[in-house]
């Protein structure tokens, strides 16, 4: 794995996402009371992109058929995917955000 520059921490203020794309895959990256958690940035059930989806507290709902995933861990809060999302490490330095993939 390779540490990869997404953007700096002022680019996802808090309560926010964005999406980026990097080696081919599309991440969100989202900033919750300054803790950053980036995830694949489509659903797992019908490949909606999650950044026109809604975020509450920890929870993003998808756009298109209100599937919901915990942030912090890509875990399925409710259906109707069934498929969890990849979650990948994010690296913090000098206010820069940096992406293992």
């Amino acid at each position: 794995m390779e540490l990869l520059r997404l953007s700096t921490t002022k680019e996802v203020p808090p309560g926010e996402m964005h999406q980026f794309k990097i080696k081919g895959k599309e991440l969100l990256v989202v900033n919750i009371d300054n803790h950053f958690y980036c995830l694949e940035a489509r659903c797992t059930h019908a490949g909606a992109p999650l950044t026109e989806g809604t975020l509450d507290g920890d929870v993003l709902t998808c756009p298109w058929h209100g599937s919901r995933f915990r942030v912090t861990d890509g875990s399925i809060v409710g259906g109707p995917a069934s498929k969890p999302l990849n979650t990948y490490k994010i690296t913090i330095k000098d206010d820069q955000l940096f992406v293992e993939a």
